[in-house]
């Protein structure tokens, strides 16, 4: 329960809107939260409304971080995250469609889920082996440590593996 209460001061109220051919994208700011993230290698943007915009263009694009005070760059490649208190540079593209699930961790997860898994039931740099998603050899024991724990990620010296997005959301259905 003392997850949900400090978790819930992660994520203030405010959203941030972008339009992009008619639909509506909200990015949730995150206040007190670092992204395990693979910045793009693009330019950065000047200001939160250009880099919101760039963001919904790219279909891989979970989010954006700030890097100055007029400097925003995109992100991609979420494996999970940390709370970090003096940070505040995170925005994360609401991808879950307002979905929510009885049994997830709290109010967030579903976005940082659907972050996590932008195309389907295997994270970016995965591939569908058996019941599982198996990562890239790149993926070192470090990084799938990175990952929540809902998502069982283990390393066997050669790769990582995590649960499905499905079995995932099963858990906590």
């Amino acid at each position: 329960m003392s997850v949900l209460n400090i978790f819930s001061l992660l994520i203030l109220g405010v959203v941030f809107i972008a339009e992009s051919n008619g639909g509506i994208n909200r990015f949730l700011p995150l206040w007190c939260v670092e992204l395990h993230t693979t910045p793009y290698a693009n330019a950065e943007y000047n200001n939160t409304k250009d880099a919101m915009q760039a963001c919904v263009e790219f279909s891989s694009c979970i989010g954006f971080k700030k890097t100055s005070d007029n400097g925003y760059r995109l992100l991609s490649a979420l494996t999970g995250y940390v709370i970090n208190e003096t940070c505040k540079d995170y925005y994360l593209l609401d991808k879950s469609k307002g979905q929510t699930f009885p049994n997830q961790p709290n109010p967030y997860e579903t976005v940082i889920l659907f972050a996590i898994f932008p195309y389907g039931e295997c994270p970016y740099g995965f591939a569908t082996e058996g019941s599982l998603c198996r990562g890239r050899s790149s993926i070192t024991s470090d990084i799938c440590d990175t990952f929540p724990s809902y998502m069982a990620s283990r390393h066997d010296g050669t790769s990582c593996f995590v649960l499905q997005r499905q079995s995932v959301i099963n858990s906590w259905s």
